[in-house]
């Protein structure tokens, strides 16, 4: 019965792959974007002169680095914290290692579906067409 599905039957079977795919790429996206915002940003500390500003504790977690006083953070400790997690103590830490994985079942469903997609095209190819 497989054999009889015609190729878009057969690539709607898991439609929930795709979904699946696409939800966890626009949720790793936004965590790719901090990522190389924060990271660019970190190369140019000296430039941008981070160093010398404060990150009002207004906008900050409530628990965030209590030994730097009142006023705030300076930040270039707060970019380097927020581009490694450790702006959210355990909890960042964590959502990190989630978001890593998420980004390894991306890394893994997206090649799962290209070689499924190539492998049925090549076979459905008559043999004197096929390459190598």
């Amino acid at each position: 019965m497989d054999s009889l599905l015609s190729p878009h039957r057969k690539r709607n079977r898991r439609p929930w792959v795709r979904r699946t795919h696409a939800l966890l790429g626009a949720i790793s996206a936004l965590n790719l974007l901090l990522l190389i915002t924060t990271g660019l940003v970190l190369q140019h500390v000296s430039l941008l002169h981070l160093d010398e500003h404060l990150i009002s504790r207004k906008i900050l977690p409530p628990r965030y680095r209590p030994q730097d006083g009142g006023d705030g953070v300076r930040a270039d400790i707060v970019i380097a914290d927020l581009h490694s997690g450790r702006i959210l103590g355990t909890t960042g830490a964590l959502l990190l290692d989630a978001i890593t994985l998420l980004w390894l079942t991306m890394l893994t469903t997206g090649l799962l579906m290209y070689f499924a997609r190539h492998a049925s095209k090549k076979h459905r190819q008559p043999l004197h067409q096929r390459k190598g």
